[in-house]
């Protein structure tokens, strides 16, 4: 087999898109819990389940065949020594860090133009309590945001990507 890594990273891409469980977990104070990855998201709000996330997740079934089936016919033409460049399972983990990014400017930009100010932080993994005054009250709500382990596993398949491109660029 001429390009190994090439052939390593479609099948290890190929895995994590088929692993059917959330990259990202959020919950705020157990009002709102987010469980969501590229392939599927799950919403419950004050413990119900929202249709929305069931349309959304419908439609994002979709999206995982179609990666699968891509990732499949690469994987095959790498093997034979014939290889082409998918790099969408290299940019959905990286821009899953702009995940922190959205949120930051959510709970701290959009609560301001209500007189509502915020103090959550820009980064932080695990469990964090933001304490806000609204109307004379102190209010507080923790925060609770974590990658799975199935992010980690699709970040570090994608850390395979460049170099696939080194290996194909240098048997070429």
């Amino acid at each position: 087999m001429k390009y190994k890594i090439t052939t390593l990273y479609y099948i290890l891409a190929t895995v994590v898109t088929v692993i059917p469980l959330p990259w990202w977990y959020y919950n705020a104070g157990d009002i709102i819990r987010v469980e969501d990855s590229p392939f599927q998201i799950l919403i419950t709000f004050l413990g119900d389940r929202l249709i929305l996330s069931d349309v959304i997740t419908f439609l994002l079934t979709g999206f995982r065949i179609y990666v699968f089936v891509i990732l499949i016919s690469y994987a095959v033409q790498a093997a034979r020594g014939n290889p082409k460049i998918y790099s969408t399972m290299f940019w959905l983990p990286v821009l899953y860090l702009l995940d922190p990014v959205i949120l930051y400017v959510l709970f701290n930009f959009i609560p301001q133009l209500f007189d509502l100010p915020m103090n959550y932080p820009l980064f932080f993994f695990g469990t964090e309590t933001i304490s806000s005054n609204i109307k004379g009250e102190q209010v507080k709500i923790e925060f609770v945001m974590y990658p799975t382990y199935v992010y980690w596993l699709s970040l570090a398949t994608a850390l395979l990507y460049p170099f696939s491109r080194i290996e194909i660029k240098r048997r070429k």
